[in-house]
């Protein structure tokens, strides 16, 4: 329970009880203003006891298992509502033979007691053991949802770390094959790959980045294949300028990228062209395509290659997979990833849906 608003609660809870109680009492026919004093005492002492049964449960049994939290404040609530009692016949003993009450005779305290003590007593116990459910449903909601973030962390967290042995085999397996053919362009690459991997050592750190961030590493990474594929690999972009302070999972592009020439670039002879679209859509959202061009599954060679695409698929799924749930745990259900191939156009399409997230207050959001 927030400790903020915690004041505000409780006085609204127990000014409700007193409420009540008040509201049934005057519906007699012997209430006299006294019974406000008489309220006023029970709901108060009551309200003391359940913030001592607070800071008890803050301080010993938090910790412990729900029977220990549950018998804890079952167990305050009954000597709370003791106590409760006690306290509202001591105020009738102060005020006895005052203005404000008659005094009691000797040989009716055992019946004022009994007729006084034990019901209010009852109803303060109530009171308390309700205000106890109430307090323990909100403890262990907030551990609930405590322990589902930090899960989902957790898994964000390896799902980022998944990222970089993929990204950096293939990048060291492109390098070494430069190194003998061309020692200058295998120097540039590991001048790209350093750049490169200083932004993906971050991800532990910020899980999220500027949409023009994520562009510059890209760039980087799109430079880094074409010294391999040279003329077989081309990219483009067209890019909303609303789009490029929006805030997206760190490495989401250059998976998607990398996915798309591996899978895609790589397996054609003559290459083609990744393109790569980024704009605001309606109700505040950002609409990632990114489009390349895949060899065509023509039905005459489906049993001669129907193992290779088995393999593809396994594989792509794997990077898709992952894209997905990165998107689930950062968005939920506000977030959606749909790939789908054009066999006629031999093109594939990956297309991702999340909320437009400025990186600063100043900036507006997609029109």
């Amino acid at each position: 329970m927030n400790s903020f608003y915690y004041p505000f609660y409780q006085l609204a809870g127990w000014g409700m009880v007193y409420a009540g109680i008040i509201f049934m009492v005057a519906q007699q026919p012997l209430f006299s203003k006294t019974e406000l004093i008489f309220g006023a005492v029970l709901i108060s002492t009551a309200a003391l006891c359940s913030h001592l049964l607070r800071w008890g449960f803050k301080r010993w049994i938090k910790p412990a298992s729900f029977v220990a939290q549950l018998v804890f404040l079952l167990v305050g609530a009954i000597v709370g509502g003791l106590i409760a009692g006690a306290m509202l016949v001591v105020c009738i003993a102060l005020l006895q033979g005052t203005t404000w009450l008659d005094p009691v005779p000797s040989g009716q305290w055992s019946t004022l007691i009994g007729m006084v003590y034990w019901p209010n007593s009852l109803n303060m116990m109530i009171a308390l053991i309700v205000w106890g459910a109430l307090y323990l449903t909100i403890i262990r909601s907030r551990q609930l949802r405590d322990a589902e973030l930090a899960l989902s962390q957790g898994q964000l967290a390896l799902l980022m770390q998944q990222l970089n042995p993929h990204f950096l085999f293939n990048m060291l397996n492109n390098i070494r094959a430069l190194i003998l053919e061309n020692p200058t362009k295998a120097r540039e690459a590991l001048t790209q790959l350093s750049d490169m991997l200083r932004y993906s050592l971050q991800a532990n750190k910020e899980t999220q980045v500027e949409l023009r961030d994520e562009l510059d590493i890209v760039e980087q990474y799109i430079a880094l294949n074409k010294i391999q594929y040279e003329e077989r690999l081309h990219y483009s972009h067209e890019i909303d300028s609303e789009a490029y302070g929006a805030m997206i999972p760190r490495l989401l592009l250059q998976q998607s990228i990398e996915n798309a020439i591996k899978h895609g670039i790589a397996t054609l002879p003559e290459g083609g062209r990744i393109h790569l679209s980024v704009r605001c859509i309606s109700d505040e959202q950002l609409e990632i395509t990114l489009t390349n061009p895949i060899t065509p599954q023509r039905q005459s060679n489906r049993d001669d290659t129907g193992a290779k695409r088995r393999h593809l698929k396994k594989h792509t799924g794997i990077g898709l997979a992952n894209s997905r749930s990165r998107l689930n745990l950062t968005y939920g259900r506000a977030a959606t990833l749909i790939f789908g191939r054009d066999e006629s156009a031999a093109l594939a399409t990956l297309k991702i849906t999340l909320p437009f997230q400025p990186a600063t207050a100043e900036q507006l959001p997609c029109a």
